[in-house]
């Protein structure tokens, strides 16, 4: 019986085919592997993201505890709260994997806005005039008309909302004035995004103005800027002299009117129900690092109805 040889040309086909098929099984087992391996990385970075942002959240619990432990008669910028470095240094100490970088923002060194009406719905001229004075100042490139325009827009608003039904949820008492958070304040249409935050060219007007306190200013830890708008027509030599008094002559803060020990009892001096030594409302911004992810908390901590104490009043995190 004869057999029919093979031909040649059916076993290279053959061989052809199983390189073809191994080649796509090696692909495949390639592409599973580096999705394990992708899913894995996904995972562990996901945990560390977590772990970053209970970093930062702690950083805010952390910052609340201390200003509670603190006891003293007035807040200014030589105490341990105002040093970022040496705070978050404390905070870091706990911890042997992963860290923190708490700052701390004094909000009562900030123009009081909401209290720029006041409960009878007449104008507050003392914080009007105030605000007109920092707007007018060159940093901010706005007119003399552009201020105006700024401020009363503002003022306006409040006013028409101040007259306006509260809500069901929340009685009269317990609205400290029209704005609730500061990104409110853009619904105005009296202040733009720009000037509000800020650009690379412009510093943005939230670093001096606030929502929150009880309506006094800081003279101890106000910004410069909102400082020289308080002493109308002072030059930048007295500016100077103020705000290195405020960092050395730590035992004569108490006193909101120490003031009067570098410039005298001369000139436009500002109103004594305006100014004060106590902060009321802190502003904390604490970003935790942990293997290369970064988590950042922001927390409102403000005095409760104990003089002392600080309650947490508004929490926002970026994850």
């Amino acid at each position: 019986m004869m057999t029919t040889p093979k031909k040649t040309g059916e076993k290279g086909i053959a061989l052809i085919v199983v390189l073809c098929i191994t080649a796509v099984m090696v692909g495949a087992a390639v592409q599973m592997i580096s999705q394990t391996r992708r899913e894995v990385s996904e995972t562990i970075n996901l945990g560390d993201g977590l772990q970053a942002l209970y970093l930062a959240r702690s950083g805010i619990a952390f910052s609340k505890a201390l200003l509670n432990a603190e006891i003293s008669d007035y807040n200014g910028l030589s105490q341990s709260w105002a040093n970022a470095e040496t705070w978050s240094a404390r905070f870091n100490a706990s911890f042997e994997e992963g860290k923190s970088s708490i700052a701390i923002e004094d909000e009562t060194g900030k123009i009081p806005i909401n209290y720029m009406i006041k409960k009878d719905g007449v104008v507050n001229l003392a914080i009007r005039d105030l605000l007109v004075r920092l707007l007018n100042q060159p940093q901010w490139k706005l007119t003399e008309e552009q201020t105006e325009q700024i401020v009363n827009k503002l003022q306006d608003w409040m006013v028409k909302n101040s007259q306006q039904p509260l809500g069901s949820s929340e009685s009269k008492t317990n609205i400290k004035g029209p704005f609730r958070f500061p990104e409110e304040i853009l619904k105005t249409e009296a202040i733009t995004k720009d000037l509000l935050f800020g650009t690379a060219n412009r510093p943005g007007l939230n670093s001096y103005i606030t929502i929150y306190g009880n309506g006094k200013i800081n003279i101890n830890t106000t910004p410069k800027p909102v400082l020289k708008a308080l002493f109308p027509g002072i030059n930048e030599a007295t500016l100077e002299r103020l705000d290195q008094f405020r960092h050395t002559e730590k035992d004569k803060l108490k006193d909101p009117n120490w003031f009067r020990q570098v410039i005298g009892t001369s000139g436009t001096n500002p109103p004594s129900d305006l100014i004060g030594v106590k902060s009321e409302a802190f502003r904390v911004t604490s970003t935790g690092l942990l293997k290369g992810c970064r988590r950042t908390a922001m927390g409102i901590l403000e005095r409760d109805g104990n003089p002392e104490k600080f309650k947490l009043r508004f929490l926002l995190m970026n994850s």
